[in-house]
């Protein structure tokens, strides 16, 4: 599943590169986010799922659902503002940069899942996360750094922000409440669609300019590296952790800039396969030690059985 994640992840860029060309980016993020929403509540009614009640009453009142809170709360922030943040500076940078900055957020979530989610920070983890970070660095190389004064500081500075955005919902993700993957996914990225469209407003609306392959672009973003990648990143979250499902952005950078040479020529310098080899590396010193399986059938049972790590009290 992580290795399809990854996949997943790494084309974003290059679709959203696409889709760009033709559609204002307010668009983009809120169409991708729209189409995986619609995905991903027909998938969930599909199969018997219904959402929770928005309100519920207690003694004090109507108060809103404790799942729908954290379900908003990783909407707005892993999917509202990093996906409108991502199409708005992919117009100033490379695709192969904006993967880039996507190794930030491994870090972000080592360091939040320690002191908010009780993952354990062992010299094993933090040396995988090193070599990670070393590959990316290798990745990135003098000329990749002359590239980073050239583009807008302002852009990159959003791309960061973003990382931290996704490193803050993962670790959220991850102190859930107990639910079904594909309700706890739909819940999710309804929100963030909800939480995003006020952006539409601020964007120019001229449907007759958007290309066929822009708006292919939107559809293959939502079903894909929106829809199907929610569902996989809660799974992962919860059977192996928010540290080993992070680890995976250290491939994007590598996978991000092999697709834009693939399709928009941009530059490829065989340091890339080395920064392959020495990130495959870091995850391997990081996750050598074997974890211990989770006895609930195939690698859907999460659907099944969720994996929590602390009981919740009910609501």
């Amino acid at each position: 599943m992580l290795a399809l994640l990854i996949m997943l992840g790494s084309s974003s860029f290059t679709f959203i590169h696409k889709a760009i060309e033709t559609i204002p980016p307010q668009f983009v993020a809120v169409g991708r986010l729209w189409v995986a929403a619609i995905a991903l509540f027909l998938i969930m009614r599909a199969k018997g799922r219904r959402f929770p009640p928005l309100l519920v009453r207690t003694n004090s009142g109507l108060r809103p659902h404790t799942l729908w809170v954290w379900m908003a709360a990783v909407g707005a922030i892993g999917y509202s503002a990093p996906f409108l943040i991502f199409p708005w500076a992919q117009q100033y940078v490379e695709s192969g940069l904006a993967g880039v900055y996507m190794a930030f957020m491994p870090l972000w979530t080592l360091a939040l899942a320690y002191f908010f989610a009780d993952e354990k920070l062992s010299l094993r983890r933090i040396a995988g996360f090193l070599f990670g970070f070393a590959g990316v660095l290798i990745l990135m190389g003098p000329e990749a750094m002359r590239g980073l004064s050239g583009s807008s500081f302002a852009a990159q500075g959003g791309l960061l922000a973003a990382t931290v955005f996704y490193a803050v919902s993962v670790v959220i993700s991850r102190r859930a409440p107990a639910a079904r993957p594909r309700v706890f996914t739909a819940g999710m990225v309804l929100s963030g669609a909800v939480f995003a469209t006020p952006a539409l407003f601020f964007a120019p609306f001229d449907p007759a300019a958007w290309s066929a392959a822009s708006l292919a672009s939107v559809v293959i973003l939502g079903l894909g590296p929106t829809a199907l990648a929610g569902m996989m990143i809660i799974m992962i979250i919860r059977r192996a952790g928010a540290s080993f499902m992070a680890l995976g952005n250290y491939f994007v950078p590598a996978i991000a800039v092999l697709l834009g040479a693939a399709f928009f020529n941009e530059r490829l310098e065989p340091r890339v396969f080395v920064a392959l080899a020495v990130i495959l590396a870091g995850v391997g010193v990081s996750q050598s030690r074997k974890r211990p399986g989770i006895g609930t059938g195939d690698a859907l049972a999460a659907d099944i059985a969720p994996v929590v790590e602390r009981p919740q009290k009910s609501s």
